[in-house]
């Protein structure tokens, strides 16, 4: 949501990221969601599932790009929501760069790579045509095969929020064997 609020200039990242913590996209403190370790989690159960072994499939050894500047990495939430406008001209020089090829756009994305055994987690620059750019506030997993190319086929659905959450929980409970 955060980067896709702040294609095109429309939003800064300091403001993108309050909207969606007011939007309830985000966890209480924001940088557990812009540290990428949620996106990385999912890309290594992806990675496990797609029959990757060994260091590309540690959580511990995955290079992840945060959003978070180190700077407020470690002090309390407010004061990151506070800090985090000086660091908006330089992240939309950023989006700007990507963004110089026409319809393209910075996502925050995991790249799980079979073939070369590799897992990268962090802002990647989609082209027009990705399915990311259509994907709004939802998760999406883009599936390229032989079979799924050069159109990936697509999983889409609802990747924020209270309700989702609460029925992650729920069928968490439900699977329980006590």
């Amino acid at each position: 949501y955060v980067l896709g609020a702040v294609a095109g200039g429309k939003m800064s990242l300091s403001a993108a990221v309050i909207q969606a913590k007011e939007l309830g996209y985000t966890e209480p403190d924001p940088r557990m969601d812009l540290n990428g370790m949620d996106v990385a989690r999912k890309a290594v159960i992806l990675a496990r599932l797609s029959g990757l072994k060994g260091d590309c499939v540690n959580i511990d050894k995955l290079k992840v790009e945060s959003l978070v500047p180190k700077a407020l990495e470690d002090c309390s939430s407010e004061e990151f929501l506070m800090g985090l406008p000086e660091y908006d001209d330089e992240f939309a020089k950023r989006v700007a760069k990507v963004e110089e090829t026409e319809g393209s756009r910075l996502h925050y994305a995991a790249n799980v790579d079979v073939s070369g055994s590799q897992v990268t987690v962090g802002p990647m620059a989609c082209e027009a045509s990705h399915p990311f750019n259509a994907a709004g506030p939802d998760n999406l997993i883009a599936i390229h095969t032989n079979f799924y190319s050069p159109r990936p086929l697509v999983i889409q659905g609802a990747g924020a929020g209270g309700d989702v959450t609460a029925t992650g929980v729920l069928g968490d409970i439900l699977s329980c064997r006590c």
